[in-house]
């Protein structure tokens, strides 16, 4: 005769836990791939330089990739230029007007959807 308060031998109380543990597994399960998706990649900007020519390339931080469609701003004395790369395509080179200096500071800031934001400075000339 079973006893009262079992199944089949196992506790209810221990079936119980094991249902309820078994679904919130679930739910978090879905939560961390979520959160996952959600996740900003980084991303490494290199410049070359050369007299009055910036060249901008942009490239995936973790896999060392050339990435593509990156917006690329640079803002210098006097104005700024502005590019958007095509999907196929990780580097521009920008004319930098050097308005009689020697060498002009430029900041640059490059974005791309998914991907932290990137901000510095280089001095060209």
């Amino acid at each position: 005769m079973e006893e009262k308060g079992q199944l089949m031998g196992v506790p209810i109380k221990l079936v119980m836990a094991l249902v309820i543990g078994t679904m919130t597994m679930g739910v978090l399960m879905q939560f961390v791939g979520t959160a996952e998706r959600m996740v900003l990649k980084d991303m490494d900007v290199r410049f070359t330089t050369s007299s009055n020519r910036l060249t901008v390339k942009v490239y995936d931080a973790a896999s060392g990739d050339p990435l593509g469609g990156a917006t690329i701003v640079v803002k210098y004395p006097g104005g700024m230029d502005a590019k958007t790369l095509g999907t196929s395509s990780n580097q521009y080179t920008f004319t930098i007007p050097l308005n009689g200096a020697d060498v002009v500071v430029t900041t640059v800031q490059v974005t791309r959807n998914g991907y932290i934001p990137w901000e510095g400075q280089v001095a060209v000339g």
